[in-house]
This record gives structure tokens, C-alpha cells and sequence, in this order.
């Protein structure tokens, strides 16, 4: 139901320039707007007149007098009338205005504005037979008639507003009725007979305080009125929890508006109380914490857990993307940093202010509060990693350049973070986002303490840990993915690790790099790599070469003179040298490589030529001098043995 679409309410803008707002039709646009209906309440055709209504007035207070029960009469309500009840009814159609109003909002005769003697489906109606009368309905309808069309509007719109009382309401048929009812206003909303006919109605009452320009108000009003009942219905379903009902009716606004601007307007007017309670509160909080510091945890504590459902209601209403929610988060992200900043400073605390600093990080803001945000985050987490050292330390800055230990990580996230994400008393959807970003931490940290450590019990326990919490199923299966791929890249890793010694000569080769003779060459100074096998020219026998450089010019060889000795296991030694060195140290030298063509630098293999260009292998041409020809990477076809 995207704004843009054909199916829109666009034919209501055809109204006269004049025009204003009717101030009756947003007041009586409700949820309960056929519930509270007069003509509902007291069983009477819209075009009652005073003593059809005092007659029935009577009827209705002897009724209830003598306990007779529930009126019978379709859409009843359900209990018997109290007298106040009646008198109530009865004298809300006194008034002009209100009276059109709730004509307008209920079911019409056939020749409205004139009375329909005998009108088949308002008898239906006053037998309670409502399936007949809608049935009439439907088939006139088909025919075009406009006092069908107008009432099948109603019916469909007061079914799924009767739907939306329910807690738990069949969505298909919810979302079903809802497009019937839009679809019937759509059909009647720019039908110049339905305004006349409203006009004649309004000649005929012959009432001052009503004339055709508040029937012109009212056709500008229209499709305000639907869609603020919608965004009644999205906030009420938003602090029940009830997300998916919340966004139908956020998407029934633009629908109903049939622009975004219009529906951005409307949507951020409904919001515009919700905003200014978290404004108020954020004013409070910096006043209470401008003469004491101290206490900036408590009011950052207190401002995230009062704002939480205010917030996620503006989220739900105009959407996280939207400006208008990023300034209302922006200013609520501002005084909570702000406030825990304070505090830090104060009193030195750097385990209190994470789960609070984590929950900001989860909050929209600008490009430059939420950079301040990360940068505060990680400076708090590592002081608190390193014990709480002054001034704030960065992982590059830790003495002898090592992390921090893993086991103090896992230990911070689980016993100081999430207690204290409990303690900020989040919402469902606040609180999720939280685990999500708490549980790639625990990820995080597990493929560190894995990968770079080789620490594959705390890697372990990091991931049961982020498994433990509620974050979902997709999430979940996506985690034990991850554990299971680290696993097994663990094992690989191990089985290509090699270590080999041999006459005072000693080659080690991991995910450090590749080492001879306790001189090191990492994966990311590897400068370039040569293999294969030489044949001596005196005895004709294989010689295996494995040569490297380090990017400083260094090289370094394996041969016949030291690990690769002639023998009859040489070949296997130099097939399992280089799985090790392929595994390890290509990847990286690769990819430098590669880097290097992209950015245009020449990269030579040997004698052969590797530019942005192609592949440049030597040739003759017709002069007969020799000159490379350059052959475009597509062309290339690769053979390995």
C-alpha cells in the first residue's frame, strides 16, 4: 500500500481552495467513531426527525425500565441502555454540525437526502437481518447506485474497526476488510452526487450553523479524518507491542493520503506529542545533573528506560529513516551522552556507563553525535578491559601492543553488561537490538580468541554465551554457522601447520608467517615467492627450490643444501612445504598483487609483465624484434597439474 500507487484517495483533493479543515470530522474521526454513533445507539435511520427520536426515546427509557434487555436492532450495542445512555444519544443529534457529522459516518437510505419509504435494506437492518442488508447492498452497488457504494464504506470500515478491538484478530482478514473499506471510500470520495446530496441534506435542516461550506470542510477533511483514525489505531497497537498492526496502519496513512509528503506531514503531527514528552524529559534530565555529575548515570538510566516506548512509537509512525525521528532520537542520544560523560568523569566508573553507552549505539543521531558515541563507547569498554586506567587507552596503545586478556572480554560482557542492559528496563524491541549487538560482540570475540589466538575453549564459551540469548532464530542459525565454519577452519589450520628440522636448519609455518632459522616473514611482508624443481646440469638429478623475499629485500631459500635434501621422500617434503606456504603466505601476497594492477602499478612475474591491461607476454612481430604483447585477463585460460 505504498504511497503512488493507483489505489489512492487522490480524487479528494478535488475540493474548492476556500476551504478549511472541519474541526467536527477530526473530532468525531476516532477509533470508536461508529461506536459512539447515535443513530447506533438508539436504533434510528440517519434522517430521523425530532419526534421520531423523542418517540424512541420513550420507547428505549420504558424498556429499560421494565428490563427488557439488549435492543435487537444490527449493531446493537451489546447491553441493555441506561437512561443516561439515551439522553445522551438523543441530545448529540440536537446539534447541527455533530448531527451531519454522524450521518455522514452511518447508513444511508436509497434516495438520501429524501426519505426512502420502504427502503429494503434499512428494514433488514431494523430486524437485525445484517447479511440480507449488505447483501442488497452489494448487488445495488454493482449497479453503481451511491447510497450502496456510501454504505458498503461504512460497513467495511466499522468491521475492521471492530477487528481492531481484538487482541489477537485474524491478519489476513484484518488487512481483507481494511482494503474493502479504503477501496468503497475511494469509489464515493470524489463522486460530485455524494457532496450534492450532502449539500440538499444540509438545505433541507434549514439550520444557520450548517451550510454548504461545512459540507465543502468536510470533503477537504476526509481523508484527514480516515487517516488519523489509522494513526490513532498505530499508536495504541505500538504500545501494546503490536508491531506488525502498528505498521499496517502507518502504511494505511500514506495509502489514504496517496502521497508521502502528505502522510510524512500527518504521521509527524500525531507523533508531535510523543516527541515533545521525550523533549521535556531530556530538559529535566540536563537540569538535574548541571550542579552534580555524579548523578548523570541515574538520569541517563531513567531518561532511556521513561523515553523507550515514546521513542519506539515515532519510529513506528514515521519510520527509523525518516528525519523527523532521527532529530527526536538525535536530541534524546545527546542528553544521555552527555549525562553519562559527566559521570564518567566524576567518578572514574567505567563498567556502569557501558550497557547505557550500548544502547545509544542502537539510537539514530547525526554522522558526528553517533561517530562521538562509538568513540566514547570504546574508549569506556577498553578502559574497563585494562582495569580501569586513566586516561582512556586504545588496544594499539597497551603495553608490548597485546590485546587486552580474552577471558576479562567474555567476563565483562556477561557480568557487567548484560545485568546491566536489565537494569535500563528496554522494551521488547529496544531490548532485542541490544542482545543483537551484544551477541556480535560475543561473536566478535570468539573468532578473535579463535582465529588469532588460537584460544578455542574461550572462543567456545563466547559463542554458547551469545547462543544463550533471546536474539531470534535467524540470528541463531547464523551464529552456529559461524561456530561450526571456525571449528573447522581451526582443524584445517592445524593440519597445515608445519614444522620441520633438520641439521641445524628449522622451518616453521602458521598464520604468523613463515620462518627459517628464527628469522620471520609475515603473511603481510611477504614480497614474492618462486618454486620448482632444477635439474643439475653435471648429474642430470632434481633439485626442489623454495625461495621467498621479504618486502625489505631480504630473501630466504630452501634447498638441496638444507631442508630439501636429495632423497627419496624430497618430493613429498616440497609438496607439503608448499600446501603450508599456499595456505599461509599466498593469499596475502595475492592480493598485494592484485591491489597493485588495480591501482595501475606494473607487477612482474619472473620476466612477464602483469598490467591493468592484460597479461604482457612476449612475441615477434613482422620487423622481427621481440616485444610483449598484451593479452587481456578475459582471454586467458589457466591449467593447473
Amino acid at each position: 500500500m505504498a504511497a503512488g500507487t493507483s489505489n489512492t484517495l487522490d480524487s479528494l483533493d478535488a475540493k474548492p481552495a476556500r476551504a478549511v479543515t472541519c474541526a467536527v470530522l477530526l473530532e468525531m474521526a476516532k477509533p470508536a467513531i461508529y461506536e459512539g454513533s447515535s443513530f447506533r445507539v438508539l436504533g434510528l435511520s440517519v434522517l430521523a426527525g425530532p419526534r421520531d427520536v423523542a418517540k424512541r426515546v420513550d420507547e428505549l427509557k420504558l424498556a429499560e425500565e421494565f428490563g427488557a434487555g439488549a435492543p435487537d436492532w444490527s449493531f446493537a450495542p451489546p447491553q441493555a441502555l441506561t437512561v443516561e445512555q439515551i439522553r445522551t444519544a438523543a441530545q448529540e443529534l440536537k446539534e447541527p454540525a455533530g448531527r451531519v457529522g454522524q450521518e455522514f459516518f452511518w447508513f444511508w437510505p436509497e434516495n438520501y437526502p429524501e426519505d426512502s419509504t420502504g427502503d429494503e435494506a434499512l428494514a433488514h437492518l431494523e430486524r437485525g437481518e445484517t447479511p440480507q442488508a449488505v447483501e442488497y447492498w452489494q448487488g445495488a452497488a454493482m449497479q453503481g447506485r451511491l447510497a450502496a457504494l456510501h454504505n458498503l464504506a461504512i460497513y467495511y470500515h466499522r468491521q475492521a474497526l471492530e477487528l481492531e478491538l481484538q487482541e489477537f484478530p485474524p491478519e489476513e482478514e484484518l488487512i481483507q476488510i481494511w482494503f474493502k473499506a479504503l477501496r468503497f471510500w475511494e469509489k464515493i470520495s470524489g463522486d460530485e452526487t455524494l457532496w450534492t446530496r450532502l449539500q440538499a441534506r444540509v438545505k433541507n435542516m434549514a439550520d444557520a450553523r450548517v451550510t454548504d461550506e461545512f459540507v465543502a470542510q468536510m470533503r477537504v477533511t476526509l481523508h484527514e479524518a480516515l487517516a488519523k483514525i489509522c494513526a490513532m489505531l498505530a499508536l495504541s497497537h505500538g504500545r501494546c507491542g503490536w508491531t506488525n498492526r502498528a505498521s499496517l496502519h502507518a502504511a494505511l496513512v500514506t495509502h489514504i493520503h496517496g502521497d508521502t509528503e502528505g502522510a510524512r506531514r500527518a504521521l509527524e503531527e500525531y507523533a508531535g506529542p510523543t516527541a515533545q514528552r521525550i523533549e521535556a524529559r531530556s530538559v529535566e534530565a540536563e537540569k538535574r545533573v548541571a550542579g552534580e555529575a555524579a548523578a548523570g548515570l541515574d538520569e541517563a538510566v531513567a531518561l532511556l528506560r521513561h523515553c523507550d516506548e515514546d521513542l519506539y512509537l515515532i519510529e513506528l509512525l514515521c519510520g527509523r529513516t525518516a528525519d523527523y525521528f532521527i532529530e527526536v532520537s538525535h536530541g534524546l542520544v545527546d542528553t544521555a551522552l552527555d549525562c553519562v560523560v559527566g559521570y564518567q568523569r566524576e567518578t572514574h566508573n567505567d563498567l556502569g556507563c557501558l550497557p547505557v553507552l550500548l544502547r545509544l549505539l542502537d539510537l539514530e543521531a547525526s554522522p558526528e553525535l553517533k561517530a562521538r558515541v562509538v568513540q566514547t563507547f570504546d574508549a569506556v569498554y577498553q578502559n574497563a578491559l585494562s582495569g580501569g586506567s586513566r586516561p582512556p587507552v586504545s588496544l594499539r596503545e597497551l603495553e608490548g601492543g597485546e590485546s587486552p586478556d580474552d577471558s576479562r572480554a567474555l567476563q565483562l560482557i556477561v557480568d557487567e553488561i548484560l545485568p546491566g542492559l536489565d537494569l535500563l528496563g528496554l522494551g521488547g524491541a529496544s531490548k532485542h537490538l541490544c542482545l543483537v549487538r551484544v551477541a556480535s560482540l560475543l561473536k566478535a570475540l570468539a573468532l578473535d580468541a579463535g582465529l588469532e589466538r588460537d584460544n578455542m575453549g574461550l572462543a567456545m564459551r563466547a559463542f554458547a554465551a551469545a547462543l544463550s540469548l533471546p536474539v531470534g532464530d535467524e540470528l541463531r542459525e547464523s551464529l552456529e554457522s559461524d561456530q561450526a565454519q571456525l571449528q573447522r577452519n581451526f582443524v584445517e589450520r592445524k593440519e597445515k601447520e608445519l614444522q620441520v628440522e633438520s641439521e641445524g636448519s628449522r622451518l616453521a609455518i602458521d598464520r604468523h608467517g613463515i620462518c627459517l632459522n628464527d628469522r620471520w616473514v609475515t603473511p603481510d611482508d611477504c614480497a614474492g615467492l618462486r618454486h620448482g624443481v632444477l635439474l643439475e646440469p653435471e648429474t642430470g638429478e632434481a633439485s626442489h627450490v623454495i625461495a621467498w623475499r621479504s618486502s625489505a629485500g631480504e630473501e630466504f631459500e630452501l634447498n638441496r643444501t638444507n631442508l630439501l635434501p636429495a632423497s627419496s621422500y624430497a618430493e613429498d617434503h616440497y609438496r607439503r612445504m608448499l600446501d603450508s606456504i599456499y595456505y599461509f603466505i599466498v593469499p596475502a601476497l595475492i592480493e598485494r598483487l592484485a591491489a597493485d594492477i588495480r591501482a595501475g602499478r606494473e607487477v612482474f612475474l619472473g620476466s612477464t609483465r602483469l598490467g591493468a591491461d592484460g597479461v604482457g607476454l612476449p612475441g615477434l612481430s613482422a620487423r622481427f624484434w621481440r616485444k610483449d604483447l598484451p593479452v587481456p585477463y578475459s582471454r586467458l585460460e589457466t591449467v593447473v597439474e
